[in-house]
């Protein structure tokens, strides 16, 4: 059974992460297809308007914490960006399609199912659903261009409160904080996204909702600079998945322990986030 669902009904499309037994951990087969599926979304005239949401009673917990203890614990070198699935020469995001996509948190969203929606235009959260961008509770960091969107969104307080803790949040807190524009019961978020994602494929121009996407997203951000964030999340991502700190938060989960984390070395840290800056050296 397909990792990733694809629907279209009254030009409304919906990709439902489809792993319900795994809390729709994210899976290099999601990661393509999602690729896929929003670019014929943007192709598909019939289509006006896109919902992301999660089958079962979770949105995405992330990442597979599995598949990051081998990445861990392999010594074999990390596959070329043009060997890997989820290689960012072949990545769509939703906010570079013209069509309008609207992310229905219906459950539980941690790591990459927190940081992915922050690429979506509009969100719909459970009131009880738990978000959490828990990348340093595992010896890792964010992803998705997070540290880009969220201080966008909620300002630089609320983005290190939520960041530098990793904390579990309610839909209701996040839409206290803006994070999402609603939080609804969890049995209403699918209809609620349904029935804004159908006001604006019925009532609005396609072709003015594609212009005014494209220009709220281009003057949001300087041309290319959301692009440079993710891609230096893959990069950053990649060396704290090799870190201690990594493999030490992964076996303080399994073994239901707190961790104990290794000492930093200023000096030691590469420069992710330094404009200009080397992220592995000093220069």
């Amino acid at each position: 059974m397909s990792h990733l669902l694809f629907d279209i009904e009254d030009h409304v499309a919906t990709l439902t992460f489809n792993q319900p037994e795994k809390r729709n951990a994210y899976s290099p087969e999601m990661a393509v297809k999602l690729t896929q599926y929003l670019r014929e979304c943007d192709r598909d005239p019939n289509v006006r308007a896109v919902i992301i949401t999660g089958a079962g009673d979770a949105f995405c917990v992330g990442l597979d914490l599995n598949d990051v203890r081998e990445r861990g614990e392999s010594q074999a070198p990390e596959p070329p960006l043009a060997d890997h699935p989820t290689q960012r020469v072949l990545r769509t995001y939703p906010f570079q399609i013209c069509k309008p996509v609207i992310c229905a948190i219906n459950g539980a969203a941690g790591g990459f199912g927190a940081a992915y929606p922050l690429t979506c235009d509009i969100r719909i959260a459970a009131e009880d659903a738990n978000i959490a961008f828990s990348f340093v509770k595992w010896g890792l960091v964010p992803e998705m261009g997070a540290t880009w969107t969220l201080p966008r969104l909620i300002g630089v307080e609320k983005t290190a409160d939520l960041l530098l803790t990793g904390r579990k949040i309610s839909g209701r807190e996040a839409e206290e904080m803006g994070l999402v524009l609603r939080a609804v019961p969890a049995a209403e978020v699918l209809p609620e996204a349904t029935r804004l994602a159908r006001e604006i494929a019925e009532g609005s121009s396609p072709s003015a909702v594609s212009v005014v996407k494209r220009m709220t997203w281009g003057r949001l951000m300087d041309e290319g600079e959301l692009y440079r964030a993710i891609y230096e999340d893959d990069d950053a991502i990649a060396w704290s998945i090799r870190g201690p700190d990594a493999r030490e938060g992964n076996a303080a989960f399994f073994e239901k322990r707190s961790a104990r984390w290794s000492p930093v070395d200023p000096e030691a840290l590469p420069r992710f986030g330094q404009r200009n800056a080397n992220p592995f050296g000093r220069g």
